[in-house]
């Protein structure tokens, strides 16, 4: 068992070892708050960062003068970067300590954003997008292990939920106002503002992140060794296919609603109501991702299943819209369930598990987003939710085979 380094026996809960390091609430067992709530912050900045073109495509289409496919080129490489140098970087960085890595990637990220804003012809645009995938690969292959490190045991996984929430705040509030700043008074000043907030996020990391020694001199088995494992490769396949399930759909989902009849007004309302589900969801896995990870997955897949079902059998009217929320509900709590169970996969080297994750969201989202593309050339959009309902019911099969291997979780009989 690895030791502490005051020479006391590590603790260790359904996630795997933690760390001891000071807490800001009373009790011994209270969360670090503040560190998270920084590292959620960080975490917002760098999800807003990723997906801010998208919002600001024509503005800055006009400003580089290129096409508005051009600059959809931009997010296209930042997710290659991201799924080529998630593994390979976290194999890297676990030579330093958690804290040097986190501050000089937020720098990072704020030097693209910074060269971003600069940028007077797309090829630097291009690059600065390359640099910010770069940080973004190494950033969310540190970032949950980190919240890992300084939680204590058996609440590991509520650390995990609200450093994510910071992605879920990014995408309901972040993404919309950086659109809202960039289409009002430029599309520069939307990425100057996130060059600053990273400089500033930087700071604060290296105020209160714990010191704590390189991940490697713990990890009983290199990261590129862990990500070799049956456990966590097969985290990785269901990761994979349950996110290709959920983005061959939701990519398109504005046609899906348009197609069951929802007006263009009401398509913002639903997905509005899809997004406080998702809110709603990362609360509830906070609440039962430390005892149950691998069940509250097993269920969040199988709703999502049942909710794809009816969008592409029965879309029209209250059951469409009942299953556009239930479906928020469901994914909302994926990001943490499935960073929960990878990391119980890992437990003998946690930082291989965020990298694993992070590369196979992107290749499920880059993939979803061509498989939907290329369906909707043959087929009406009812047709992805069906194809997305099949490849999550692949997912929950997959789930179900590996639970028969696994100890049992907290609380099982």
């Amino acid at each position: 068992m690895p030791g502490r380094m005051d020479g006391q026996p590590a603790r260790t809960g359904p996630l795997g070892p933690a760390v001891a390091a000071p807490t800001s609430g009373t009790g011994a067992e209270a969360l670090p708050v503040t560190v998270l709530v920084v590292l959620a912050a960080a975490v917002f900045t760098a999800i807003t960062t990723e997906v801010l073109p998208v919002g600001l495509l024509p503005v800055i289409s006009a400003g580089l003068h290129t096409s508005e496919s051009r600059v959809g080129l931009l997010v296209s490489a930042y997710a290659g970067v991201v799924v080529l140098g998630s593994i390979p970087l976290a194999a890297v960085v676990v030579r330093w300590p958690r804290r040097t890595v986190l501050c000089t990637l937020l720098v990072t990220y704020a030097l693209s954003n910074a060269v971003m804003a600069t940028a007077g012809a797309y090829w630097i645009a291009l690059v600065a997008r390359l640099l910010g995938g770069l940080a973004h690969a190494g950033f969310f292959s540190v970032v949950f292990a980190a919240a890992v490190s300084v939680a204590p045991a058996g609440r590991q996984g509520r650390a995990i939920a609200l450093v994510g929430a910071g992605t879920a705040a990014a995408l309901a509030l972040g993404v919309p106002l950086g659109t809202a700043v960039g289409t009002a008074i430029g599309w520069r000043w939307a990425f100057a503002a996130c060059a600053i907030a990273m400089v500033v996020f930087a700071v604060l990391t290296a105020l209160v992140l714990p010191t704590q020694p390189p991940p490697a001199r713990s990890a009983q088995q290199p990261v590129l060794a862990a990500v070799r494992t049956r456990p966590l490769l097969a985290a990785a396949a269901v990761t994979v296919v349950l996110t290709l399930g959920h983005y061959t759909p939701f990519t398109y989902v504005s046609p899906l609603l348009r197609h069951a009849g929802v007006s263009v007004t009401g398509v913002s309302l639903v997905l509005l109501g899809y997004g406080a589900a998702g809110i709603l969801g990362l609360v509830v896995s906070g609440a039962v991702v430390d005892r149950h990870p691998r069940r509250g997955l097993q269920a969040a897949t199988a709703l999502t299943t049942t909710c794809l079902l009816i969008l592409g059998l029965a879309p029209h009217g209250a059951p469409g819209t009942v299953a556009v929320l239930a479906w928020g509900f469901a994914f909302g709590t994926l990001p943490t369930l499935i960073q929960a169970v990878a990391l119980r996969a890992a437990a003998q080297a946690p930082d291989a598990a965020p990298a694993v994750v992070n590369t196979a969201f992107n290749i499920g989202i880059a993939g979803g987003a061509l498989l939907g593309a290329r369906e909707l050339l043959v087929t009406t959009p009812p047709g992805l939710a069906l194809t997305g309902a099949a490849l999550t019911a692949v997912a929950l099969v997959l789930l179900l085979a590996r639970a028969g291997g696994e100890p049992p979780e907290v609380g099982e009989a």
